[in-house]
């Protein structure tokens, strides 16, 4: 690197990726770690880049599926990725006036997401549409369990998959990306490596990624040598409550 006048490095992408970059910092290349990926699990920051792409383009899917749902009176289960964490699910869900989220972080009782069906359709509804996050089972084994439970709607299952990994980002990806990337160049400038940058409160924000929990560390080292997590990420379930509080009307 040296030899090719490299002075610092950003590096855009999640825990391995950060670990990484504080590995070049203790060899002399001051790095700077940019949280980037679809799932918003990321320590040190509210948003990653590509999350708000990612739920946008799984909106626009749901939106499609909706119309088919409500013209043939079927209930849907629409399964959503991320990983362990169900922020995609419920920023999709909610945006797409899903009558069910069912993420990782929150348990459920399919009885009751049957009864939910039920009376939908009893309301007068069209349509049903459940979304579910890939953490908690594949759409296949939900639907099933649906029937078992004593589901009796005209029942699809959709799986979204990789469509929500590409595709164009939005307007605020590319913001951010622009602002997280501008951030740590001004850092870089300064000497300073071994940081994370994160957004938090709209604000443009570093921490250091290994040290002491109390000094801000998003990693710390324990005695025998295991890296732990700092405060990891958890998604919003004041968005899950407001879910159910819109679905009820």
């Amino acid at each position: 690197m040296k030899k090719h006048g490299i002075e610092g490095v950003v590096v855009i992408g999640g825990d391995g990726s950060y670990h990484g970059a504080m590995r070049l910092t203790e060899l002399g290349f001051p790095a700077v770690g940019l949280p980037g990926t679809i799932d918003n699990d990321i320590v040190g920051t509210d948003f990653t880049i590509g999350f708000d792409t990612a739920v946008t383009t799984a909106m626009d899917a749901i939106d499609k599926i909706r119309d088919t749902s409500s013209s043939h009176h079927r209930t849907f289960v629409i399964e959503v990725m991320g990983r362990n964490a169900g922020d995609i699910a419920l920023w999709a869900g909610i945006a797409s006036g899903a009558d069910e989220i069912i993420i990782p972080e929150e348990g459920f009782k399919i009885e009751e997401v049957v009864e939910s069906i039920k009376e939908g359709y009893a309301k007068g509804r069209t349509h049903n549409i459940i979304i579910l996050a890939e953490g908690v089972m594949s759409a296949d084994e939900f639907g099933k369990a649906l029937k078992e439970a004593g589901d009796e709607s005209d029942l699809r299952v959709t799986e979204l998959g990789h469509i929500q990994r590409g595709g164009s980002p939005t307007a605020r990806d590319r913001v951010l990306a622009s602002r997280m990337g501008a951030h740590a160049v001004k850092l870089l400038k300064q000497g300073i490596g071994g940081v994370a940058v994160g957004i938090r409160n709209e604000k443009m924000v570093e921490n250091p990624i290994l040290g002491k929990a109390e000094e801000g560390a998003l990693f710390s080292l324990t005695e025998d040598g295991k890296i732990v997590v700092n405060n990891p990420h958890k998604a919003d379930l004041g968005l899950a409550e407001l879910n159910r509080s819109l679905s009820s009307i």
